[in-house]
């Protein structure tokens, strides 16, 4: 999208006055040139909605603190897994349904529509007029031939069919039997009316009703886990999931906003290290090792620090935990040097190191 400057510069060419209140942002110059570029080709009309989506913060700007307490939350988060697709707004209009997504066109100001790509995804709402929905396209094939290429992941499959004109998109669909689905997780409006400021425990109830009311086998409600959300993030990733978004219960829905209440938790990096060395622990750790320090060979023989691991089970801490001659914990020498395989997120700007990292598994086993 063009930057400020390029907006403000095409609103004067065109002699387009904005008023632009508070904090300088594109909003304003986008919004005049697209009421501009609709006035000027389709007068009999309103401006269709749009609505952007609330966007996702991400759960590496955590610190190791945050991430934890959300770990062991149990009540004002939930989390639900993320799928591999497109973002889109599902408008159900009295006499259309509308796809739209995130890109905004540089020519006509609006947000790209699918609808035409997608016609399966217009039946068996014939009840949910005044609806909208928020969710991922994802095709169901990783494979999909498109006359050029066969992709190679579900991202791709759903990209090709949405880029691609709508005979073909139809088409390729209809033989390989890979029509996308719309999974759907928040609701922005039902029957008309305004569910934005409702809390999400609250849009889930109206969600569930909404999609009740549908009789379309290719929309479907993500589930959400309130309790064990750590272990339902790792299992999905296991599963050769993409990861989770974790939401808070009582907040709003805020279109168009990035959110601290909504956070991606995507699938992080796995990397065999080795133990570098330890520190003890404090206050209920007293007398065992709090962190193992982990590291890598460079290609030059030396070895770099990438990690420190604290969030260890008392009864590890217990297995490596040694005492020397005089009395004094440490960690047991069997253990230095021992090899494991540790999963994270990327490394940290400041401290490049790995962030919120775990043993998945040693791969040194010791008798």
């Amino acid at each position: 999208m063009k930057n400020i400057a390029d907006l403000r510069a095409e609103c004067a060419a065109l002699g387009i006055k904005v008023e632009a209140v508070g904090r300088t942002s594109k909003e304003p110059y986008i919004a005049a040139l697209r009421e501009h570029h609709w006035q000027r080709d389709d007068l009999d009309e309103p401006l269709p909605s749009q609505t952007m989506p609330m966007l996702l913060g991400f759960w590496e700007n955590l610190d190791e603190g945050e991430a934890e307490a959300l770990e062991r939350d149990h009540h004002a988060w939930i989390v639900q897994p993320k799928f591999d697709g497109a973002r889109v707004l599902l408008h159900i209009e009295r006499d259309r349904v509308r796809i739209t997504s995130l890109t905004v066109s540089e020519v006509t100001y609006r947000l790209a529509e699918f609808q035409d790509n997608l016609p399966h995804l217009s039946r068996g709402l014939e009840g949910l007029a005044g609806a909208i929905f928020d969710g991922e396209l994802v095709c169901p094939r990783f494979a999909l031939d498109t006359g050029n290429t066969v992709t190679a992941s579900s991202l791709q499959a759903t990209t090709a069919i949405l880029s691609t004109s709508p005979e073909k998109a139809r088409q390729i669909q209809q033989d390989q039997d890979a029509q996308l689905r719309l999974h759907v997780f928040d609701v922005l409006r039902f029957r008309g009316e305004d569910a934005t400021k409702l809390p999400l425990i609250e849009r889930q109830s109206v969600l569930e009703n909404a999609l009740h009311q549908s009789a379309n086998s290719f929309i479907e409600a993500v589930p959400s886990y309130a309790v064990h959300k750590a272990a339902i993030h790792y299992h999905i990733i296991a599963a050769g999931g993409e990861g989770t978004v974790w939401k808070r219960a009582d907040a709003p829905y805020e279109p168009g906003r990035r959110v601290d209440h909504w956070i991606k938790r995507k699938r992080g990096i796995e990397v065999e290290a080795f133990v570098i060395g330890f520190k003890l622990g404090t206050n209920g750790h007293t007398g065992m090792v709090g962190a193992i320090e982990f590291g890598v060979w460079n290609s030059d023989e030396t070895k770099t620090p990438i990690v420190w691991i604290s969030n260890l089970t008392n009864a590890e801490r217990i297995a490596i935990t040694a005492t020397t001659f005089d009395g004094k914990p440490t960690m047991g020498p069997r253990h230095i040097g021992r090899r494991a395989v540790i999963s994270g997120h990327e490394l940290s700007a400041k401290a490049k190191r790995i962030r919120h990292a775990r043993v998945l598994r040693w791969v040194d086993q010791v008798a």
